[in-house]
């Protein structure tokens, strides 16, 4: 069932990845010779970005290109440059849950009435070259179910590493509408 279930992932993030892969190709830099050695340091570098009390500022490199058009947005909005943006949201360390939402800079919400099982932030792991790609695994409230119904979901980020440095980010955020009159989920995250 595990297999299945992997597979199924694999498959969803595929198909949600599309929206990121619009924004650019995203493939291996040309002529990649990356030692084994190399790409597991890569792949250290962009699990560090969820490590708890990270310092996440020492991780990105000034070139930081990114790919969430949330945050594309909020850094246009701002004049701000992506890397400039990512040190305004991201300049202390990690809060929150695995994967991303409340805890990607913004403290999280009040706990409030049932909560979700923990997830896994580093679910699933995997490098080419200078891209490493993470699934991280959540549990969500079923919107059309009793509180403490919860269902599990899989989101990614995928980074661009060199020379030990984020220097490219994807995700599959969307622009989300405002929040409705008491309150939702907080924007970026958008379906995953």
């Amino acid at each position: 069932m595990r297999a299945f279930n992997i597979a199924i992932v694999a498959a969803g993030i595929v198909l949600s990845a599309g929206q990121a892969f619009a924004q650019g190709v995203v493939a291996p830099a040309a002529g990649c010779t990356a030692t084994p050695a190399q790409i597991e340091a890569n792949k250290k570098v962009a699990m560090a970005f969820f490590a708890p009390n990270a310092d996440r500022l020492t991780l990105a490199d000034p070139t930081y290109k990114q790919h969430n058009p949330a945050f594309l947005k909020g850094g246009k909005e701002a004049g701000l440059s992506d890397y400039e943006y990512f040190k305004s949201r991201f300049g202390g360390p990690r809060q929150g849950g695995p994967g991303g939402g409340a805890g990607r800079g913004q403290p999280p919400p009040a706990a409030t009435g049932p909560q979700p099982p923990a997830g896994n932030p580093l679910e699933i792991v995997m490098a080419e070259c200078d891209l490493v790609t993470i699934i991280h695994r959540n549990n969500r409230q079923d919107p059309t179910a009793a509180a403490g119904t919860f269902y599990e979901v899989f989101t990614f980020d995928t980074f661009r590493v060199r020379n030990g440095k984020l220097v490219e980010h994807w995700d599959g955020a969307v622009i989300n509408p405002p929040a409705a009159a008491g309150g939702a989920p907080g924007a970026g995250r958008g379906a995953q």
